[in-house]
């Protein structure tokens, strides 16, 4: 028959035991935040980048795409057609500015197509320099 003190020391190395297996656990979910670079190679999102692609999904992916290619479920039904965000020549000539003001104001307010929405009064100013910096990370801006 065990011993009550030994039982206890049985739980508590158990209990340790299993706490480092959801340490690990814990950060292999960290290592796959991120996207495959074009090398195949696992890439990591900052904070702001992967808050922004929170967002994204949430509020921008129905038109823009999940990988912001402008092909959304609802962009088939868009005229003129919502933004290639992986356009890298294009997105590289805008400032990050001229994106927030068009998340912002929507296509109307930057005289763009009047379909996209105004996210000024949805998102807070951080939250759109969020989205701002996922938009960067799809277009792999690289200046």
């Amino acid at each position: 028959m065990k011993t009550p003190l030994t039982v206890c020391i049985l739980l508590t190395i158990l209990a340790c035991s299993n706490k480092s297996e959801k340490t690990e656990a814990a950060k292999d979910t960290v290592r796959v935040v991120g996207d495959s670079g074009p090398d195949g190679k696992l890439q990591s999102l900052s904070y702001e980048q992967r808050q922004g692609k929170h967002l994204y999904a949430k509020y921008c992916a129905v038109c823009h795409g999940t990988e912001g290619k402008g092909d959304g479920f609802n962009a088939f039904n868009l005229d003129p057609k919502p933004r290639d965000f992986t356009d890298s020549h294009y997105m590289n000539a805008l400032s990050d500015a001229r994106l927030l003001e068009t998340i912002s104001q929507g296509g109307r307010g930057v005289n763009k197509s009047v379909l996209m929405p105004s996210w000024g009064g949805r998102l807070t100013n951080i939250e759109r320099t969020y989205v701002v910096a996922f938009i960067r990370h799809l277009s792999k801006r690289t200046d």
